[in-house]
């Protein structure tokens, strides 16, 4: 039973029953009841009916916008408001609750502005450790920027959500990282590597994907890292994974890593003209980039005016 019939029924039982005593009282003192006595009666009644009505719709109304008003807050709406009116405990209990959502709206906002405070030195860290990589090989200078660009964009053709966009931003930043531990003399030379140190050089996912697993804030990287070099048929590495088994923020490292590497100076190739790239990326569509990915970036490009009318 809700509040307000329970209060209605209290009232009108508190007004009721000692009328009706009265009634039988003055009926056993054979006290003659009268039709003007009973018009009274009944009139009292309904008075009482009506002031019950008023009571408990005085008590359950504001308790009711309190009951809202914390919902709201529960929902993460702070800063909610409840009307208050006159001095008894509900109003006091109603500008209490006003206190309060006006705190939490308070503190809010504040955890709000340090959040994105902390947030903007994460991202300067791992620019910084971009940074770190192109100076041990100027080669791919500007390369990892280029590719957390490229990155996130294709996660918005595919409609990624927010988070997912952020792990492509920031593993598209670091997917190289794990440079910093390859000699410079491998990274570097321009002949075709030896077997030994190709092998050398496939560590550096290995490698990235065990320095970000040690941050908090980047372990959501570590995947995206660790497997950007695997390919769509298998043949990739670390692990050897084919297909869907690659993670999807990894399979969209994959393409805008291809895309920046084949149309950049490298020291074993030239930089490749926006056509070729796209040859490139043609021809290795299902074997190393995930068909839907790769199309998913061609339709970037051609956005950004990349292709020019070779995709047409």
């Amino acid at each position: 039973m809700s509040l307000f019939r329970i209060l209605f029924l209290l009232v009108l039982l508190a007004a009721v029953v000692p009328l009706a005593l009265l009634a039988l009282v003055l009926r056993a003192s054979g006290v003659d009841v009268t039709s003007p006595a009973i018009t009274a009666g009944v009139a009292a009644v309904l008075v009482a009916l009506l002031i019950s009505l008023m009571m408990a719709r005085r008590v359950t109304t504001p308790l009711d916008a309190l009951v809202q008003g914390a919902l709201e807050i529960a929902r993460g709406r702070f800063g909610q408001q409840v009307p208050h009116v006159g001095r008894t405990e509900l109003s006091d209990l109603a500008y209490t609750f006003n206190f309060m959502s006006r705190q939490l709206e308070l503190y809010d906002k504040d955890n709000a502005r340090l959040y994105a405070a902390l947030e903007r030195g994460y991202v300067d860290t791992i620019k910084a450790l971009a940074s770190a990589i192109d100076a041990k090989d100027p080669y791919t200078r500007g390369h990892s920027e280029r590719v957390a660009r490229l990155a996130v964009e294709i996660g918005r053709e595919l409609k990624l959500d927010d988070a997912t966009l952020r792990v492509l931003e920031f593993g598209g930043i670091l997917h190289d990282v794990g440079k910093i531990g390859i000699p410079e003399q491998v990274l570097g030379k321009p002949a075709r590597l030896t077997p030994e140190e190709f092998k050398v050089v496939q560590s550096h996912a290995l490698i990235g994907a065990e320095i970000v697993a040690g941050v908090e804030f980047l372990k959501s990287t570590a995947p995206a890292i660790r497997h950007h070099h695997e390919r769509w048929d298998g043949q990739g590495y670390p692990d050897g994974l084919a297909g869907e088994e690659i993670p999807l923020v990894a399979r969209i490292l994959t393409a805008a890593d291809t895309w920046d590497a084949c149309t950049s100076k490298r020291p074993y190739h030239p930089a490749a003209s926006a056509a070729r790239g796209l040859t490139i990326l043609a021809e290795v569509r299902g074997l190393q980039l995930d068909p839907t990915v790769h199309d998913a970036t061609l339709r970037v490009l051609l956005r950004q005016g990349h292709l020019g009318g070779a995709a047409a």
